[in-house]
């Protein structure tokens, strides 16, 4: 059984995410409208995932994601939000997913998805596969699902993971496997970006020229790889 709790300053929304959650197989979910209820619950209660608005009265969201970093560290946290352009901070936090509303099922549903994987997979976290990057002074183990974009610079590879940017000696054609499994994809020769982090298809004269991302960044699209991105794209959009 998952347990969820729906943080929501919108009583109606709030009340419709937990029905949809409890509809679904294997969910428990409840509803919070009060951030201080909220964390008294979670500080009290075993709950798997929050669903957590970001702009609450009195409240700002990506703060209490923050302080639940640090006293609830097991448990995910999916923001639901009308606001897109706090994606990537979302991320840098950790966030398991990032969702805009109004929520439809199938966004919902793949939401519900993700924490499914993470409940079968107890040791996803520790295991998950990192890319080992050396530097002087230091070794830096980055999950590869942390990679935003991977773009080429010379024998190096710098990868964007939010606002943090590695340098890694290798070349974006052996990136580009690993990366293909945790959700991204090429789409020039000198870049690959999460397909989960791509907001628009941007076209040029009726081509498509530029992915832009949740960041607002814009990444280049190359012709060689206009049919593949369409349809990973388009495809699960």
């Amino acid at each position: 059984m998952i347990k969820a709790l729906v943080l929501d300053d919108e009583a109606i929304i709030a009340a419709d995410i937990t029905y949809q959650l409890n509809s679904r197989e294997g969910w428990n979910a409840e509803a919070e409208t009060n951030v201080d209820k909220a964390r008294a619950r979670i500080l009290a209660e075993r709950f798997d995932v929050l669903f957590l608005d970001i702009e609450m009265p009195g409240c700002d969201g990506m703060t209490f994601a923050g302080e639940l970093n640090e006293t609830s560290p097991d448990l995910h946290v999916i923001f639901s939000t009308a606001y897109p352009q706090h994606a990537a901070q979302a991320f840098r936090l950790s966030a398991l997913d990032y969702i805009v509303k109004p929520l439809s099922r199938g966004v919902l549903a793949e939401a519900c998805e993700r924490v499914e994987k993470k409940k079968r997979s107890p040791i996803f976290e520790t295991d998950a596969p990192k890319f080992v990057i050396k530097s002087f002074g230091r070794t830096d183990l980055v999950p590869m699902s942390d990679v935003v974009v991977a773009r080429a610079e010379r024998n190096y590879v710098a990868l964007m993971c939010g606002e943090k940017e590695y340098l890694h000696r290798s070349t974006i054609s052996e990136m580009e496997k690993d990366l293909g499994a945790v959700g991204c994809i090429r789409c020039h020769r000198s870049y690959i970006v999460k397909k989960a982090m791509v907001q628009s298809l941007l076209r040029k004269n009726g081509v498509l020229s530029h992915l832009k991302l949740v960041s607002g960044e814009e990444v280049p699209v190359g012709a060689n790889y206009r049919s593949q991105v369409q349809a990973a794209l388009v495809d699960t959009q």
